[in-house]
């Protein structure tokens, strides 16, 4: 007996054919400003969402004027929030380059001196936004310590704004869910999917409208979409970067995953759906046996963004005493060879190359329903 677990990343929507890539969402903030259909005025009237707040907001600002250098997964959009959150830090340690770069400045030193910098765009668009900013904020008389507070608050603000906005964008794909139906994926070969332990790191319930899977074994692990919550409830939704030290930086924190998380009380749930379970087998003396699992990530690119999660799954797996395999479904070729280069970075080159040799962890084209049949534990 087999138990299933579903590990679902954007790649899960986008394959039930849901508008849920990045350059959707882009498009939807310019559609919202410029020429909001009846239907987007039905809900943004249903809902009772006022929009203004959410206008030039500073991320999509960046990312508009970079769109070229992004690629096609959402982990390349919270490299962008990473790449301005570096830029923020640099110039709390260069401030007089700031001010020198930026239009405050009599005399204003070219900012093309940036570009031998790493980080350049980033860095050459906190020195654009800069000046702006300080007037409309009125901060000549304050403390070069302390505008830089301002700044990079107004920076973790309007995050918050941005992760409002996702939330009303996949909000508004859901206005009439009924119109989404399955397609044709390798998961068809899975029985019974509906009894899927799902962790989802996506913030919509795709999985759940439709095959069944059950709220209370789902785990939403970057939060929800939920609109219609209480007003003391808060945006449960993560959307951030990776902590890449050991040593909490007070500043850096409010836009790292880790911390949402606690904040928002996503909390671990999957763990629980690495746990033993068991099966009768049927003989006089009332014996068990532990089921085997298989563990299907669909749709996932495996960005060491989300490493610590993966680490736990697999070290859960491995310390579960029960017999398991990691089933990575992936795209295209490509896709396979950038999901491989990830594992290498999470697990290390080593024991991929064991758990590969193991057959703990295989890989399945995300169409191939006979190649998921054939390595699905029994």
């Amino acid at each position: 007996m087999a138990d299933t677990i579903l590990i679902l990343g954007n790649g899960f929507d986008r394959a039930m054919n849901r508008d849920t890539r990045y350059t959707d969402f882009i498009e939807f903030e310019k559609q919202l400003f410029s020429n909001p259909d009846d239907e987007l005025l039905e809900f943004l009237k249903a809902k009772n969402i006022s929009i203004e707040k959410y206008k030039d907001n500073l991320y999509l600002k960046f990312i508009n004027e970079n769109k070229d250098t992004l690629g096609d997964n959402w982990s390349n959009l919270e490299i962008m929030i990473s790449q301005l959150a570096d830029a923020i830090m640099y110039f709390k340690e260069n401030m007089k380059l700031l001010y020198d770069l930026s239009d405050i400045h009599p005399v204003r030193k070219s900012r093309d001196s940036l570009k031998n910098e790493t980080n350049f765009s980033a860095k050459y668009f906190i020195a654009e936004v800069f000046a702006p900013l300080y007037s409309h904020y009125e901060w000549k008389f304050l403390d070069r310590d302390l505008v830089l507070n301002k700044l990079n608050y107004i920076f973790i603000e309007q995050l918050n704004l941005l992760t409002e906005l996702l939330e009303i964008y996949l909000s508004y794909l859901d206005f009439d869910i009924r119109r989404i139906e399955a397609s044709s994926t390798a998961l068809d070969a899975i029985s019974d999917l509906s009894n899927s332990s799902v962790l989802n790191f996506n913030y919509t319930n795709t999985s759940g409208y439709l095959f069944g899977t059950y709220e209370e074994r789902t785990h939403f692990i970057h939060g929800r979409i939920d609109l219609d919550r209480p007003f003391s409830r808060i945006n449960t939704m993560v959307f951030g970067i990776e902590d890449k030290e050991n040593d909490v930086n007070s500043d850096l924190i409010p836009y790292q995953k880790y911390y949402q998380r606690v904040v928002k009380e996503t909390g671990n749930k999957f763990e629980e759906f690495f746990k033993r379970t068991f099966y009768d087998i049927g003989d006089a003396f009332g014996g068990q046996l532990p089921n085997s699992k298989n563990i299907i990530v669909f749709g996932h690119s495996v960005d060491p963004l989300d490493k610590e999660i993966f680490q736990k799954c697999f070290e859960l797996a491995e310390n579960g005493k029960y017999i398991y395999r990691f089933v990575f479904t992936y795209f295209d070729e490509p896709a396979k060879r950038s999901i491989i280069k990830n594992l290498a970075i999470i697990l290390g080159k080593a024991k991929l190359v064991e758990l590969t040799g193991k057959r703990n962890l295989v890989f399945i084209k995300s169409d191939d329903k006979d190649g998921m049949k054939n390595v699905l534990l029994s």
